[in-house]
Order: C-alpha cells, then sequence, then structure tokens
C-alpha cells in the first residue's frame, strides 16, 4: 500500500471510531422524575411539567426531564433519588422531618397570605443561613417553595369558634401542626396528603390542614363541610424537589447551569406564585357554592397567637443546635417577606 493509500486508510479508521463518540456526546440525557402526585393535579399539570419542558429549553434538548409514576410512597421519594431508584423527585418535608429541622421556620403560622411572597423569602433566607448545615446531603437540591397558608377543612357543619373543633382527629403534615392540634383540642393524626380522601371517607378523621384548591385536587367536594381560617394561616407546607447527586455530577457544567436557571430561586417564584392563584381562584369559586369559612379574629385571634407562641422559640432552640442564629433568621426572613409585599 503506497503513503497515500495508507494516509486515507487512516483517516478513514479513525473517522470510524470517532463516531460513536460523537453519538454519545449528542445523545439526550433522560432524566426520570417520580411523581407521586396524580397525574391531574394542578402540582402535576401546572408546576411540574412546566418545569420539566423549561429544562429542556433551558438545555437545548440536551436533558429531558420524564415523569413517570411513582416508585414508591410519598415519603420514600427522598430516599428513592438518593438511592438512584429515580433520578429526580420532590416530596414534602414534614414527611421526614427529624431530618430538616431548620425549614420549620417557614412552615409558621401567621406570616403572609401569598405563598409566592413566602416562597420566595423561604429561598432566600435558607441560602443565606443554612446551606452549611447540609441539610440536603445526598441529594441535588434543586429548588424549595411551600403552599398557601394552611387552613383547617372539616367534615363539621357551622363551625362559629374554636371550641367547636375541640375533641376533633384532624390530619397533621408535620409536628409544627401536631402541637398547633394540641392547642386547638384536637387529635393530630400524620398522614400524607395523598390519603386525605380515603382518611375523610371511613370517619378515621374529622378534618386536616390543607390549602381550599386541595378540595378539588384530591376531590374532597362532598366530605368537607366548613372551613376554619386565621390570617397568614395555621401555618405552611414546605415542599422541595431534588435530584440524584451522583446523576447531578455526570451532567456538563453548561447544562447544570442551564437546569439550575430555571430551578432554585426561579422555582420558589414561580411555583409559589401559581400556588397562590391557584388558591385565590378556588376560595372565589367554592365560597359562590356555599362553602362556609369560619375566620378566627378579635380576641380569640390574640389568644391563639399565645398559645402558638412557643412554637417560634422552640424552632430557635433547634436552629442553634445546629450552629444557626434563629433569630437572626426570622428577622431576615421577615424582612423579605415586607419587601417582596410593597406593591
Amino acid at each position: 500500500m503506497n503513503k497515500l493509500n495508507l494516509f486515507k486508510a487512516t483517516i478513514g479508521l479513525g473517522l470510524a471510531l470517532a463516531q460513536p463518540l460523537v453519538a454519545a456526546a449528542s445523545e439526550t440525557v433522560v432524566l426520570r422524575f417520580s411523581n407521586w402526585q396524580p397525574p391531574a393535579h394542578f402540582i402535576t399539570t401546572d408546576m411540574l411539567t412546566p418545569w420539566t419542558q423549561e429544562v429542556e429549553q433551558a438545555t437545548n434538548g440536551r436533558v429531558k426531564v420524564e415523569l413517570i409514576n411513582p416508585l414508591g410512597k410519598p415519603q420514600a421519594h427522598l430516599d428513592l433519588v438518593r438511592n438512584g431508584i429515580a433520578d429526580i423527585g420532590m416530596s414534602v418535608h414534614s414527611y421526614t422531618a427529624s431530618r430538616f429541622p431548620l425549614i420549620e421556620f417557614a412552615e409558621l403560622p401567621f406570616t403572609t397570605e401569598d405563598s409566592g411572597v413566602n416562597s420566595q423569602a423561604y429561598w432566600d433566607t435558607y441560602q443565606k443561613f443554612m446551606t452549611g448545615a447540609d441539610e440536603h446531603r445526598g441529594v441535588k437540591l434543586l429548588g424549595a417553595w411551600t403552599s398557601p397558608p394552611s387552613v383547617i377543612l372539616t367534615t363539621k357543619e357551622n363551625v362559629n369558634s374554636l371550641k367547636d373543633l375541640e375533641g376533633s382527629k384532624l390530619r397533621s403534615p408535620s409536628p409544627l401542626f401536631d402541637e398547633v392540634s394540641k392547642q386547638l383540642g384536637a387529635t393530630p393524626v400524620t398522614a400524607p396528603a395523598s390519603e386525605a380522601y380515603e382518611m375523610l371517607s371511613r370517619g378515621v378523621i374529622d378534618g386536616m390542614y390543607f390549602q381550599y384548591d386541595q378540595i378539588h385536587n384530591f376531590k374532597l367536594d362532598r366530605l368537607i363541610k366548613s372551613v376554619v381560617a386565621v390570617p397568614g394561616g395555621f401555618g405552611k407546607t414546605s415542599q422541595f424537589l431534588f435530584m440524584n447527586e451522583r446523576k447531578w455530577n455526570q451532567l456538563s457544567p453548561e447544562d447544570q447551569a442551564a437546569i439550575l436557571s430555571v430551578s432554585e430561586k426561579h422555582m420558589a417564584k414561580t411555583f409559589g406564585e401559581k400556588w397562590h392563584q391557584s388558591e385565590q381562584n378556588a376560595i372565589q369559586s367554592l365560597t359562590a357554592d356555599g362553602l362556609h369559612t369560619y375566620i378566627v379574629e378579635g380576641d380569640e385571634l390574640q389568644e391563639l397567637k399565645e398559645k402558638l407562641a412557643p412554637l417560634e422559640q422552640k424552632w430557635i432552640q433547634k436552629a442553634a443546635s445546629k450552629n444557626v442564629d434563629g433569630q437572626a433568621v426570622l428577622d431576615y426572613y421577615r424582612e423579605q417577606i415586607q419587601t417582596l409585599s410593597q406593591p
């Protein structure tokens, strides 16, 4: 073989060997998102699905997120993702509350009616004061947000005072709400949101801490007879979206940056604002349909605030055990709420 033919053969072989590498580099990365929310649930249709589309667009199609049927119970999803059974998941921090004592500041009662404001203030405060505590070790935290203010949805008719709730069994999403229930003279029953309908229909509980829009989302219309509300809510619920850390580290820096651009504070803002709007729509619709809401106010509200005041001090003590200045956190958090609430 002459030198020219040898050169051509060498080049041809090199190109042939390079083709699989080029193909591999251009392949789309598909991330499996185990989603325990019902397919028609607002969180799936208006929050999670649009986010998956944002990821694909931000990465120019190099990364796609596929929502799949849940690979376990809601409270198991943190470990499912941590162990690589799923690539991405979302959960409620209080489902594994002992792992996340610091997030409770964003769930305290009597703060703000606006989950968009609360979610942004929460994210900024957590990032400023608490990332060093490494509460989300083993997964990559992509975003966190809170629900609108929690009200009490109850099967009781004509609730006209907090005393009407005494002796009730209330589904509680977290230790914080357990304490609220005890101060109301009610019995807390811990369970994930996905079990709400069955528990109500079987009489296992008389009500629950939830949001108005969950009445439609979980098909509770025929079961809920009245609502009890306080300004700023009995509390909030913190949710978070996370990715397997090893899978995250396999992505290119370019794709990591692109995903974060549509996550983190962007996610807190958009998810919180969307949920706030959904809640306002639900309040208007359900009220028009005749659902009665008893709003706690006046002396009764002041008495409730005094009963629940120790919740804040207990959280400050928890924060101190993690070397976090809890009072500084709360001061900054409330400043952010005030700033973000300005028109």
